[in-house]
């Protein structure tokens, strides 16, 4: 790319561990899943036995496809299964998700810009916490996993292109995208090599949210451009742009 246009046009989000902390309910509802999709107690799988296991083995993991093959041992068409199941049992439980402190101040005064998010969850639970949380109105564009072909998640690009294409119409200049895991990363970097292929003047910025859990890249293959210890972070390196 050439001739960067310097604008700062929207800031992308992942959701989990990036704007909630979903931890605890994702663990419950994934042990609902698990045992209905195996016929087995989640007490079964190692991953399944506490919060902390359960992360780890989600950090461990590309995606939630990945999660499932490695942790649980799910064939292909069952963690199809499994997939088809994430918004019903989510909606079904009432494990609170609150927000990060600060999150609702950062997107306060970053409110002059286009948002999105790019998500694996699902898109009705994104967007009704969003509104439960009166937070919805700052969202163009929510992506999560329903709109993305199954064998094209997280770290493909595919997502966060889309989720660009919905908020900036892929204009030129830069586009932040925001998330807690290497994945995201991964993803940020991919859809810069999209662009570069395509002679697109548009790139985008990853920030390592490192304020939900962990703090700490040193075994991740691609680096973050940025890293955020706190919400507030975010804010002063966009004005670094």
């Amino acid at each position: 790319m050439t001739n960067l246009n310097q604008t700062i046009q929207a800031i992308l989000w992942d959701y989990d561990g990036t704007l909630v902390d979903t931890r605890v309910k994702n663990f419950y509802v994934t042990q609902k899943i698990i045992q209905a999709v195996t016929g087995k107690d989640f007490s079964f799988f190692p991953a399944l036995q506490s919060t902390e296991s359960y992360f780890a083995a989600y950090q461990q993991s590309t995606n939630w496809r990945d999660l499932y093959h490695r942790a649980f041992g799910l064939t292909e068409q069952q963690t199809d299964q499994a997939g088809l199941l994430w918004s019903e049992y989510q909606l079904k439980d009432n494990t609170s998700i609150p927000f990060y402190q600060g999150i609702s101040e950062v997107l306060n005064e970053l409110g002059n810009l286009p948002h999105g998010i790019v998500s694996q969850n699902s898109q009705s639970v994104i967007c009704k916490s969003l509104q439960k949380n009166s937070l919805l109105r700052y969202f163009r564009s929510v992506i999560g996993y329903e709109e993305v072909a199954l064998n094209r998640q997280k770290p493909a690009p595919d997502g966060l292109l889309k989720g660009i294409e919905e908020v900036t119409g892929s204009a030129s200049g830069y586009v932040f995208y925001i998330g807690d895991h290497e994945t995201d990363t991964r993803c940020a970097f991919n859809a810069n090599t999209i662009f570069k292929e395509r002679g697109i003047d548009l790139k985008v910025i990853s920030v390592a949210a490192f304020y939900s859990s962990h703090s700490d890249d040193s075994g991740w293959e691609i680096k973050p451009d940025h890293k955020a210890y706190s919400p507030g972070d975010i804010v002063r390196i966009l004005q670094e742009y």
